[in-house]
């Protein structure tokens, strides 16, 4: 069974929500609103990049950029 969870990471340093949600579209979903929001870890990773990975594949399905400001 496919799970997803949100990771942040930069060049020094890489945290996850700890999430196990089932679906990829929601956990997207959710990662843009932390992005929007400057939510969760997002502050902590600015210039850094905001993923959502396949937990059981290791695979990363999204990405994007964390605005510095």
């Amino acid at each position: 069974m496919e799970t997803y969870d949100i990771y942040f990471r930069d060049e020094q340093d890489s945290a996850n929500k700890g999430f196990n949600l089932k679906d990829k579209e929601k956990a997207i979903r959710m990662a843009e609103d932390m992005l929007a929001e400057k939510k969760g870890y997002v502050k902590d990773f600015p210039g850094g990049i905001i993923s959502v990975i396949d937990k059981s594949t290791k695979e990363e399905v999204w990405s994007k950029p964390i605005p510095k400001n």
